[in-house]
């Protein structure tokens, strides 16, 4: 170890994967809490379905995996939101919290790029619950199918209390 190394700064630990296993006509919630049915989502824009069928959860914790397998077709500059085209072709978007864009990207770290392959069950991002709170803001993790109208079905079947990894929508494949 040499003299400068002593100061830089120690790279967060990325969580570890969860095991999971998902077809492809499932779509798997991306973090363990309180599930919150579309109509109920704290942002009207989502409980009207504009962006496509959605579901939320009351986070238990911090940490976002992928619902499917894919790649990674949107990161934001804030942090707070990442896109996922599973291999099926569902497109998903995971939003946290509402209005969070504001924090630009204060509370929220990600663990993936734009283009990058990820497994169901891999860490996509991180966040803080207490700062997301503090700054006046709810942190429901929505999940969006945002090609709902390009599938044939989607239907959300997640329980009242859901875990990181189980399956919360069935989609049958494209049209």
């Amino acid at each position: 170890m040499s003299f400068l190394d002593r100061f830089k700064k120690a790279e967060p630990a990325r969580p570890a994967s969860l095991s999971v296993t998902a077809s492809a006509t499932e779509v798997l919630a991306p973090v363990s809490g309180e599930g919150v049915a579309m109509a109920a989502l704290p942002d009207p824009l989502f409980a009207g379905g504009a962006m496509g069928t959605a579901y939320g959860v009351e986070p238990a914790d911090g940490i976002v995996y992928a619902p499917v397998s894919g790649t990674v077709t949107a990161t934001t500059a804030t942090l707070h939101a990442v896109g996922l085209c599973s291999d099926a072709g569902v497109e998903v978007l995971i939003h946290v919290g509402v209005d969070t864009v504001n924090m630009k990207g204060d509370g929220f770290e990600s663990f993936v790029e734009k283009g990058q392959r990820v497994a169901a069950g891999e860490p996509l991002m991180s966040f803080d619950r207490a700062k997301i709170r503090q700054a006046g803001y709810p942190d429901t993790v929505i999940v969006v199918i945002t090609n709902t109208d390009d599938l044939a079905r989607v239907e959300p079947v997640a329980p009242a209390h859901v875990s990181a990894g189980e399956k919360i929508f069935e989609v049958a494949s494209a049209r």
